[in-house]
């Protein structure tokens, strides 16, 4: 015969009298232990409700209770962009998703979409009902501050009014010619590597490694109006650019932490210190630079020009923190996604020669020859003329998009043209990467890399090639960008050979951008004129 306490008679009847008495441990427990559980049951409750995954009812990989759909998406991070093609597809390239924790940037569901009419639907014709969004702000405050990608209403269009007037045709040109300038020191930099390998002590070079460096060069210019000579540095990246790398890759890992709040304000764990850390080391270099041009330009010693830094400076701004938002959204802008997309350029090529060589012979044709070049006119009319080199560079950003995916939130109940209803609140993520390789946009000839599909025919619409974003926040740097990827592929072409030194497989590392996993290790050598 055991003590078997399932009932309350049996309790009483089991028990000694003495625990039963007031006072005693056992009665305290017993008495204490129902309105514990009573309100943690309570709260958990309310918990659940205030933050379970919201049920969207559209395709989309199995959900799960209490995380939805964040299990997938956590186990595939790493190429989460490359997944997100591979669902697109598996879901028949109507837009999908599911639910998740309605905690921190999660935003209860996500609803990813490659049907343009959708994309055309959430990036113009509602605008007003999708913004980047506080989450998305607070997300990567550290890093854009209150910038033109992250903020929305009147602050965006200020900004926007802003930077909108400082792409000139005056900066276009005044940009071609720095860009001009770093790739000769390219050029020099590539005939010391080819005369070290001539003398075996050469070594593969990291093509993807020096456009950073160049792209970071001719961006500051565009920021700054100074040469910061990043390609000029021994042992890499300018101090600038490795902090602001760094930053990219720890806030990116925010994206799957919604405890990362609470992490950043009782400064837990290395990486909310590290970031801390990082934000200063930025903003102190952007107001060297700033405080450097403002005696300048007060002492008469430079001209001001058509950078962005020349314009405040001319509007006499003084809020250094305003400024500091927008280098830093602009740097991005101008920097990593220019230097991925030469690096995926290149690559593409590297496994082309007869798309090389038709670049070549058009350089040679408009711009001129490499065994006469002092005739040769790298001028802003010229490259305009480059169609063919300027159609790889439309095929290369359709299949490699720098920015993979991007995302919104819904401000309101909204019913998408293909008849998907968004709860308000809801992430809202368009996929160029996925559309930019979907059969149901481009054709059954989606897979090939065909520059010819961009020649002799009406540029596409932006809401199927979403590359520069599209609508009232089209990117304003897309003429700048094209125009620096056609110089510089029909500059150093007609001049060197590259060669894939390593059998790169195509993997990729993705914060912000989408950049070559391990770089872009080449050989390279002289072209042979004629």
């Amino acid at each position: 015969m055991g003590l078997a306490f399932t009932t309350a008679d049996n309790l009483t009847m089991g028990a000694p009298l003495s625990l039963l008495e007031k006072g005693s441990i056992f009665f305290d427990n017993v008495i204490i232990f129902h309105p514990i559980t009573a309100v943690l049951s309570f709260l958990l409750v309310v918990l659940y409700l205030r933050f379970r995954p919201k049920k969207p009812g559209i395709p989309g990989p199995k959900s799960y209770p209490l995380v939805g759909i964040l299990p997938h998406i956590l186990k595939n991070w790493d190429r989460w962009p490359e997944r997100c093609c591979e669902y697109s597809k598996q879901f028949g390239h109507r837009t999908w998703g599911g639910g998740l924790p309605n905690l921190a940037a999660l935003g209860g569901a996500a609803y990813f979409l490659v049907d343009p009419r959708c994309v055309r639907h959430v990036l113009s014709e509602n605008f007003e009902n999708y913004e980047k969004g506080e989450a998305f702000r607070d997300l990567y405050s550290e890093l854009l501050g209150t910038g033109i990608f992250v903020a929305d209403g009147a602050p965006w269009k200020a900004h926007r009014r802003l930077i909108s007037h400082m792409f000139s045709r005056n900066l276009l040109r005044a940009t071609g010619e720095v860009t001009l300038q770093k790739l000769k020191i390219v050029e020099g930099a590539f005939r010391s590597r080819i005369r070290r390998r001539e003398s075996a002590t050469g070594a593969p070079f990291d093509l993807q490694d020096l456009f950073f460096r160049m792209t970071f060069d001719t961006t500051a210019y565009v920021v700054f109006g100074c040469p910061l000579d990043s390609l000029r540095v021994e042992g890499g990246q300018h101090s600038f650019a490795r902090a602001f790398d760094e930053m990219q890759l720890l806030i990116s890992e925010r994206l799957v932490d919604p405890l990362y709040r609470i992490k950043r304000a009782l400064k837990i764990g290395a990486r909310e210190r590290r970031i801390a850390e990082l934000k200063e080391i930025l903003f102190e270099e952007t107001m060297r630079i700033a405080v450097q041009r403002r005696r300048n330009s007060r002492d008469g010693g430079h001209e001001l020009g058509p950078d962005l830094l020349s314009r405040f400076l001319d509007k006499d701004l003084r809020d250094d923190h305003e400024l500091h938002s927008v280098v830093m959204n602009i740097m991005i802008a101008g920097r990593d996604t220019t230097a991925c997309s030469l690096a995926w350029a290149f690559y593409e090529l590297s496994k082309r020669p007869e798309v090389v060589m038709a670049i070549v012979h058009e350089a040679d044709r408009v711009i001129g020859s490499p065994s006469d070049a002092k005739d040769q006119d790298y001028g802003h009319e010229r490259i305009c003329d480059l169609r063919y080199t300027r159609a790889v560079v439309m095929e290369v950003l359709r299949i490699h998009p720098s920015v993979p995916n991007d995302h919104k939130y819904a401000l309101k109940d909204d019913v998408l043209p293909d008849g998907t209803a968004v709860s308000a609140g809801s992430m809202v993520v368009w996929l160029p990467l996925a559309m930019g390789r979907s059969e149901e946009i481009w054709g059954d000839d989606a897979g090939e890399f065909r520059p010819e599909r961009f020649l002799g025919a009406k540029e596409p619409s932006p809401f199927s090639y979403p590359v520069f974003n599209a609508g009232p926040r089209t990117c304003l740097g897309k003429p700048l960008a094209i125009q620096t990827m056609t110089m510089t592929l029909a500059y150093l072409l007609p001049l060197f050979c590259f060669t894939d030194s390593i059998g790169h497989d195509g993997k990729f590392n993705w914060s912000f951008v989408r950049s070559m996993k391990g770089g872009f290790p080449i050989d390279v050598s002289e072209r042979k004129v004629g």
